[in-house]
């Protein structure tokens, strides 16, 4: 049996009212901030979120959602750049930005990123 593919949301309330919004399935999000990533994208991303998954003891997968912490993204963000730094394929640096720009959007505003899928 094969799970249809739901897209990846990559999710920064930017205040509290946005986690509100974001915890209560509201369907008009004024303030959170969205990247969306395919399929394709969340697979060229697997290295980075295999070693977030065992660096934080989160699971990001395209099963569940998944919270990053504030109290983990400026390490995370380490992780990430030198991923970036150490990639020369342009796909994965490409990917691996618009990942950045969520997670610096996240640190920006001191808020968790979550995973919606």
């Amino acid at each position: 049996m094969s799970l249809e593919w739901k897209k990846c949301f990559l999710n920064v309330p930017l205040n509290s009212q946005g986690i509100e919004e974001h915890n209560s399935f509201n369907e008009e999000w004024n303030n959170i901030f969205t990247v969306e990533l395919s399929e394709k994208e969340y697979y060229i991303l697997s290295i980075v979120f295999d070693e977030w998954n065992e660096k934080f003891d989160i699971i990001i997968d395209i099963y569940e959602e998944e919270t990053l912490e504030i109290a983990n993204e400026e390490e995370a963000l380490e992780i990430l750049n030198k991923h970036i730094s150490n990639n020369i394929n342009k796909e994965f640096v490409s990917v691996a930005n618009k990942l950045k720009v969520a997670l610096q959007k996240a640190i920006s505003v001191q808020m968790p990123l979550y995973f919606d899928f």
